[in-house]
């Protein structure tokens, strides 16, 4: 690429930076062309996605003096710019999120397990290479059955071809294919992904759930603020009747009360006058 050219795109990057309320990085390292794709699709509906080299982003965000993000231009990375919030961006982007086996000769990243149960598989050949690789596998009923759990692969080591090919066939599937998100910047703030993953419903509703409690705390402590003020009025109206009636006090707000409370007493005591 002429320098012309890189100066182009370090400028662009640059005004995508300052004028943009949110940024979401991502590396997609690994990542099929055509889940790219459905991301790039996807990504439309809230803003821009940049595919962009991490030297010509690395100026950009130093120009744009947000030098902190430069921290996470690790791997291939995808810039998106938007105005939206970043968690909901986040949980959209985590919505086009497939799953497949790991790759040949490719590094685990877990420990790979293959759970004990019934296969669709007659007996053949998988059955010696399970065995090959730890997995108790016998016939049963004329279908191979995994008898008990079992590690395939653990994690740090190279996935074998044949291990791959049987992980496919089974169907399982450990590899998350997606952008993964690096970071999430707004107004100031960078977000780690775990927590831009955050349940916001959940915690919402904790949040909900604590400032009732601080209300309901501060009434009955008697402190006033403009959540409490009413409930206090109401309290202290509701105290000040009740103090009325025992000391026998008439006001409009006690007469009935009062005369009730008479009628209680006169009966009571007619109960209790023999005749």
């Amino acid at each position: 690429m002429v320098k012309q050219a890189k100066i182009k795109i370090v400028e662009n990057l640059t005004t995508k930076i300052r004028n943009s309320k949110t940024i979401i990085l991502g590396d997609f390292l690994g990542l099929p062309s055509a889940n790219f794709h459905n991301i790039r699709k996807a990504t439309k509906e809230f803003g821009e996605i940049y595919v962009v080299k991490n030297t010509l982003a690395k100026k950009a965000f130093e120009n744009a003096n947000n030098p902190q993000m430069t921290n996470y231009l690790i791997g291939n990375t995808a810039l998106i710019f938007s105005n939206e919030n970043p968690f909901k961006m986040y949980k959209k982007i985590a919505q086009i999120k497939t799953y497949s086996p790991p790759k040949p000769n490719s590094i685990s990243k877990e420990d790979i397990v293959i759970k004990a149960g019934p296969t669709p598989f007659s007996p053949g050949p998988m059955v010696a290479e399970m065995q090959k690789y730890g997995i108790k596998a016998a016939i049963k009923k004329g279908k191979v059955e995994i008898r008990e759990d079992g590690v395939i692969v653990k994690k740090g080591d190279r996935v074998p071809a044949a291990v791959s090919q049987i992980l496919g066939k089974l169907g399982i599937t450990p590899i998350e294919l997606w952008l993964r998100i690096k970071a999430g910047y707004q107004n100031g703030t960078i977000f780690s992904p775990e927590i831009l993953n955050i349940d916001t419903d959940a915690c919402k509703n904790k949040i909900i759930s604590a400032h009732q409690t601080a209300i309901g705390l501060a009434i009955a402590k008697g402190i006033c603020n403009k959540y409490t003020v009413n409930n206090l009025i109401v309290n202290a109206f509701f105290n000040t009747k009740n103090l009325a009636i025992e000391r026998g006090i008439p006001t409009k707000e006690t007469v009935n009360d009062l005369i009730a409370k008479a009628g209680r007493y006169a009966s009571a005591l007619k109960s209790n006058v023999k005749e």
